[in-house]
């Protein structure tokens, strides 16, 4: 009766990777079900059922969504920073700025919601301004109005000479506030965006166009910790 063990053995490994193989075909045929199926194995505590090389890829890819979704938000705030500073067409800085306050603000989210990714902000602000870089030359070109494809190949390469290669904003006046945990620990609610925070050469330029009707002074976060690059 001893030697029943192995073969009990043999046969259960037998069964959990022919439950493995079924999962991974689900998995790319019926995504949903999938997931149900996985759910329910993980309730009852049935690791054998578990189809592990999926779940792990998934959990991850969910962290990515999240990491990149914060990444996105300020990406199109660099844009618009880029545009608000840069283009020479006029009578589109409120609009601007509006769209800037509600992307700072589900930056903000984000971050509250995933307080582990403040770890990674130098890492993904670099991904952003690398993004935001690249569309925001072609928004810049775009707002010029070139007449002709030879025109446009110029100007984008001219707004690609003037544009720093390394981002101008500081992390303080992208987000309208610091969010390095290191500088607010001991405060009892986490600091949100401040719509009076702007890079000064924004600043400026709102300023000049907005006049009396939008004063804008430029400040840095009230704590001034200086620039989180």
């Amino acid at each position: 009766m001893a030697g029943l063990a192995p073969t009990r053995e043999l046969a259960g490994a037998a069964a959990a990777a022919a439950g493995a193989t079924r999962s991974g075909r689900l998995y790319d045929k019926d995504f949903w079900s999938w997931t149900q199926e996985q759910a329910a194995a993980l309730r009852r505590r049935d690791l054998d059922a578990v189809d592990w090389e999926n779940v792990i890829e998934e959990i991850e890819t969910l962290g990515r969504s999240e990491q990149h979704a914060w990444t996105s938000h300020c990406k199109n705030v660099i844009v618009h920073l880029l545009k608000m500073e840069h283009s020479p067409r006029e009578g589109h800085l409120s609009h601007w700025r509006k769209e800037i306050v509600t992307w700072r603000n589900r930056m903000a989210d984000q971050l509250q919601d995933n307080p582990g990714m403040k770890g990674r902000l130098r890492e993904m602000l670099a991904l952003a301004w690398s993004r935001g870089r690249r569309d925001g030359i072609e928004k810049l070109v775009e707002h010029a109005g070139p007449r002709g494809w030879a025109a446009e190949k110029a100007l984008r390469r001219s707004w690609d000479r003037e544009l720093p290669e390394e981002c101008p904003y500081a992390l303080e006046d992208i987000a309208g506030y610091d969010p390095d945990p290191r500088r607010y620990s001991r405060r009892d609610t986490e600091p949100q965006p401040d719509s009076g925070v702007w890079p000064a050469a924004v600043a400026r330029r709102m300023n000049e166009e907005l006049g009396e009707d939008y004063p804008v002074r430029h400040r840095a976060p009230s704590r001034g910790a200086g620039p989180s690059r």
